[in-house]
């Protein structure tokens, strides 16, 4: 049986920051009838290019597609990108273009490796600071499992919900893990492939300018008339202060970086 893959913010409860998956009480009852204990998972199989995404399933929801499997936005982009064909635009660039909405076969996972490392590749060169790490892994603690190479995204919510997109370079003991417990963290060298976003430079304003005061400039004779004096300061224009990407500019940036990473090696 086929399901079509929906975004999570169809749904009236669903955000960005949402992570776990929801269908419908009559899909939950068939697939996860005889599994009422654990963290449920399912496992999605899309056709018909066989792109592999696990998600963990947080229960059913009132809608009225039986067939449909509302996922985190993050993975409905990447499945997105994955079925997405490439077309010639009339100036001769290669334009990536989405077919229909993603279909995948699904099946339960029973059971889970409990992860004991995980290694990740920030996409966001702000990130390795020590300070964004520490709101990272923060952010991560109700992360139900990864997968890996799969992207994901992070919104540090005391950051104003900042997105951070991560690529899971590798996991340990498996290929999927659930997190959760004592797990070693670590991070790969920053990305130098893709171009990331970045402020520009913060240009110093320049010293005002001090000037002598000049001899008055006579109109007429010596002994009357007008004169004009020049100003003795020369003020610049103030630098703007640099400027954070738009949400917009984030999106392209996180469709461009999910599309970078499609042709990677997908564990079976």
């Amino acid at each position: 049986m086929l399901y079509s893959i929906q975004s999570i913010l169809q749904l009236p409860f669903g955000t960005n920051t949402s992570k776990f998956a929801y269908i419908s009480q009559a899909a939950y009852n068939k697939l996860f009838g005889d599994h009422e204990e654990g963290l449920q998972v399912l496992k999605l199989t899309c056709v018909p290019l066989g792109t592999v995404r696990y998600v963990a399933v947080a229960g059913p929801c009132e809608c009225n597609d039986d067939y449909a499997i509302y996922v985190p936005y993050s993975i409905y982009q990447e499945l997105m990108v994955a079925n997405a064909t490439p077309a010639q635009t009339p100036l001769g660039a290669e334009l990536m273009v989405a077919n229909a909405v993603p279909r995948c076969t699904a099946t339960v996972v029973y059971e889970l490796e409990k992860a004991t490392k995980i290694v990740l590749k920030p996409l966001d060169n702000a990130i390795y600071h020590s300070e964004m790490r520490d709101l990272l892994e923060e952010a991560m603690m109700d992360f139900p499992l990864l997968q890996k190479h799969t992207q994901f995204t992070i919104y540090i919510e005391k950051l104003g919900n900042y997105p951070v997109d991560i690529w899971v370079e590798d996991c340990e003991p498996a290929e999927l893990v659930q997190l959760g417990g004592e797990v070693v963290v670590d991070f790969a060298e920053p990305l130098e492939e893709v171009a990331e976003w970045e402020p520009p430079p913060v240009v110093e304003p320049a010293p005002i300018a001090t000037f002598e005061p000049a001899a008055p400039i006579p109109s007429f004779a010596p002994a009357g008339g007008l004169s004009f004096p020049m100003d003795n300061t020369f003020v610049p224009k103030a630098a703007e202060p640099p400027k954070l990407p738009t949400a917009d500019e984030k999106e392209r940036m996180r469709a461009a970086r999910i599309a970078h990473y499609a042709a990677a090696p997908k564990p079976s």
